[in-house]
């Protein structure tokens, strides 16, 4: 679970730091990710992707794209830029026949059709979005004179700095250093007497190995802080939203606090993440399931229930069921895949189609919108209680079965 925070923090660190670095050859490789997507999105999609189809033309996927449009013509011909209709509509000084047209937004320039042409010359290849490919650690930069990378990370910023003509801030005090780490990994400034006791312990030694001894001591006792799991386990509630409310209306009392008492102990426990997914997914459907396993599951309850007089049942299960599909490839997968419930999207590679294949998968649910919020699972404050209730929530299940 650190790992993976650690590695989300630092990929977001060096997307940032690497973007705009090196220039680009007008005769490089076209890359369709890095030149050619983004091409179609600003100019192309509004009319042909997404919620339209003009003329039987998507930019959404290469099949749609390579296919034959409703004049005839094919919109792209990989190797074959003569034959290709996108390439001579854009490259088209006449009004009536220029894409896109004047009403609809600029006309591209020479620069940006002549990477259309050098990617259809070279086979048009269509590859999925950078973030659904496998990350790949790239080669560390060289960097002159800099002496203070201590991770490989820091050689990506040392380069940036390099090319910005900047030079790096000076290492942090020992108070700067213990306050920053303390907020980032428990949420809460140390105290005085963490601070002696991290200068008593080298953190302000002059001997840079002895006080980096130091610094990774206090980081594994700020990991080992039941406020760790509380501060960034925050982070994950707010992407399960989590309330102890029902949402609608008056808003009642929702009881729900032990799903996220759940979240921090995993937290703290450092559970790996394959069983941090597993279990609030379908950890009531793991073989004699434990307590914990089915409480996890209530990361799937947050849904909001509106006790309104006249509201239908189904209309608001259904809710329920979309917003769990919407929040599962938001929180995991990090995708708009929310929008698909409407249309196609230009950006995320999923068709309309594939959302409600996935609606499926959740669309068996027995909860509507009643006071009750049933079913519901009991959960006891004594560990042992807590096992003899889920032995018999197994024995209730096998019994229906």
């Amino acid at each position: 679970m650190r790992r993976f925070l650690l590695n989300l923090r630092a990929g977001l660190c060096l997307l940032a730091a690497t973007t705009g670095v090196a220039a680009r050859a007008a005769d490089a490789p076209v890359d369709f990710a890095r030149d050619v997507r983004p091409l179609l999105n600003a100019h192309c999609t509004a009319c042909h992707g997404g919620v339209k189809k003009a003329g039987g033309i998507s930019f959404l996927a290469r099949e749609t794209a390579a296919t034959e449009g409703d004049s005839g013509e094919h919109a792209i011909v990989p190797g074959d830029p003569g034959a290709s209709e996108m390439l001579r509509r854009v490259a088209s000084t006449d009004d009536d026949e220029r894409m896109p047209p004047p009403d609809h937004g600029p006309a591209l320039t020479p620069a940006e059709i002549d990477i259309l042409r050098r990617w259809i010359v070279a086979g048009a290849e269509w590859h999925a979005h950078w973030s659904f490919e496998p990350p790949v650690d790239p080669p560390g930069p060289m960097v002159k004179g800099a002496a203070w990378p201590r991770v490989p990370f820091d050689a990506f910023v040392a380069a940036r700095l390099d090319a910005e003509g900047l030079a790096p801030s000076p290492p942090a005090a020992p108070a700067e250093w213990l306050r920053r780490v303390a907020l980032d990994l428990t949420g809460l400034p140390p105290t005085i007497d963490d601070y002696e006791a991290f200068v008593t312990d080298g953190g302000g030694d002059s001997d840079a190995a002895l006080a980096q001894a130091a610094r990774a001591r206090q980081v594994d006792r700020l990991l080992a802080s039941p406020h760790f799991g509380e501060r960034w386990g925050s982070m994950w509630l707010d992407l399960a939203r989590y309330a102890d409310t029902y949402g609608f209306e008056k808003d009642p009392e929702r009881s729900i606090w032990p799903w996220r008492d759940w979240v921090i102990r995993a937290f703290n426990d450092d559970m790996p993440f394959d069983r941090f997914t597993v279990r609030q997914l379908a950890g009531d459907l793991m073989p004699r399931a434990t307590a914990d396993d089915i409480l996890a599951t209530a990361f799937h309850r947050n849904t909001q229930t509106n006790t309104e007089g006249g509201t239908d049942d189904e209309e608001y299960r259904t809710a329920a069921v979309l917003d769990r599909v919407n929040t599962t490839w938001t929180a995991w997968q990090g995708t708009t895949f929310g929008c698909v419930q409407c249309h196609a999207h230009p950006y995320d590679p999923f068709p309309h189609a594939d959302y409600y294949r996935f609606v499926a998968y959740f669309n068996q649910t027995e909860d509507c919108d009643l006071d009750g919020e049933f079913p519901r699972f009991p959960v006891a404050a004594d560990p042992a209680a807590r096992e003899s209730l889920a032995t018999a929530w197994h024995d209730r299940r096998v019994a229906l079965r």
